[in-house]
């Protein structure tokens, strides 16, 4: 059996949790690692017997492209690559541009004959399923989505977007249940010398990750005493009639990195059979984003 080959942009938490899904998987097999040139000679021991570059081009016989960057920023490192007519997935999580973000790389997907799966994570991602299908067995239902888990968890887009503040050293951004659909926000963050934590903190609680929740930020000595990498969701829907509920908590990136190498089966299997495009995770078949043979993947059905 032919193994997907996956490249892997980015080398975070996620990207690192992308190589051992990839070793753990049945079906594919890593081609390399695109990182920044600053950073390219990090990491050697864990990166040992893995082709690292500085551009996806220096990289041969790439089926789908695992896009492990922050939130952010991919759709244009997306735009990118999909541009050289290679497939990409990625777990962009900014909800309210979801829809912005497929009609900007649809059309561009379908020029150059690839395909997209964006916004492939666990939420939005498989969520985003499990909210679809509570939406079919109870048409007239609310759901509501309190982020969290048990203790609070990491959020990797928040921490990421914290992080890219000038003047932030380190930081972690935690979700905090706060009522049914709320949260709370507990942001710690590590200082560079001189940096005004007022003005970090300001520019923190006005960033559109967190202007609509209850957010406090404190600054810290050492983030690892507040750092987790757990993180998890609940959904209900509910009308007089019908309950639905469904809950996930483990490692957030780990989770993450699963579900996108389960995506680039998917973004593999569209573009072999010429369904070109732009997709949320939504809009491909869930089969194919399981390994094996058609008959093998409906076990179990």
């Amino acid at each position: 059996m032919r193994k997907i080959k996956i490249a892997i942009i980015g080398w975070g938490n996620v990207g690192r949790f992308c190589k051992q899904a990839v070793e753990n998987a049945p079906d594919v097999e890593l081609s390399g690692v695109v990182r920044r040139l600053q950073s390219v000679d990090k990491d050697k021991d864990e990166l040992k017997g893995v082709c690292v570059v500085t551009d996806i081009d220096a990289l041969k016989d790439i089926d789908v492209a695992v896009v492990s960057v922050p939130s952010r920023e991919a759709p244009g490192k997306v735009k990118e690559i999909i541009s050289k007519g290679i497939p990409t997935v990625d777990s962009f999580d900014v909800h309210d541009h979801i829809q912005a973000v497929k009609k900007d790389l649809h059309p561009l997907a379908i020029q150059y004959k690839t395909v997209s799966i964006f916004g492939a994570g666990w939420d939005p991602g498989t969520d985003s399923a499990i909210r679809t299908i509570l939406r079919l067995i109870s048409p007239d239902g609310q759901t509501t989505t309190t982020f969290g888990g048990t203790k609070g968890g990491r959020s990797m887009g928040h921490t990421a977007a914290v992080k890219a503040i000038d003047g932030v050293k380190n930081a972690v951004s935690l979700t905090l249940p706060n009522g049914a659909g709320c949260h709370k926000r507990k942001v710690y963050i590590e200082l560079m010398p001189g940096a005004d934590f007022e003005k970090i903190k300001n520019q923190i609680c006005q960033d559109p990750y967190f202007v609509h929740d209850d957010t406090s930020v404190t600054a810290v000595e050492d983030i690892s005493l507040f750092d987790t990498m757990n993180h998890g969701g609940e959904l209900e829907r509910l009308t007089r009639n019908i309950r639905q509920a469904y809950s996930v908590e483990g490692i957030n990136p780990m989770m993450t990195a699963n579900v996108l190498i389960a995506s680039a089966r998917a973004a593999y299997r569209a573009k072999q059979n010429a369904q070109y495009g732009a997709f949320t995770f939504i809009e491909r078949p869930l089969i194919d984003f399981l390994p094996g043979s058609f008959e093998e993947r409906l076990k179990g059905y």
